[in-house]
């Protein structure tokens, strides 16, 4: 079972619940550990970057969502 959720939309590829993505991956066990890397690699930054002060606010997660998935997904932090 995939992860994903699929609905008509312009961002998976057509016919599946693939999210399109920058590096033409169809395959979704290797995406799933792209993004999983991905995930690892932005955690360790924002954990070093975490302060008693940070708002955790919508603004917050898309900027995590973008800088995460910007070298995958075109529509990352959207």
């Amino acid at each position: 079972m995939t992860k994903y959720q699929f609905q008509e939309s312009n961002i998976y590829h057509p016919g599946s619940d693939l999210p399109i993505n920058k590096l033409g991956v169809t395959d979704p066990d290797i995406l799933h550990e792209i993004e999983e890397s991905l995930l690892s690699e932005a955690f360790l930054g924002f954990a070093s970057n975490l302060v008693a002060e940070t708002a955790f606010e919508e603004s917050l997660f898309k900027s995590l969502h973008r800088e995460t998935f910007k070298s995958l997904y075109v529509w990352a932090g959207c």
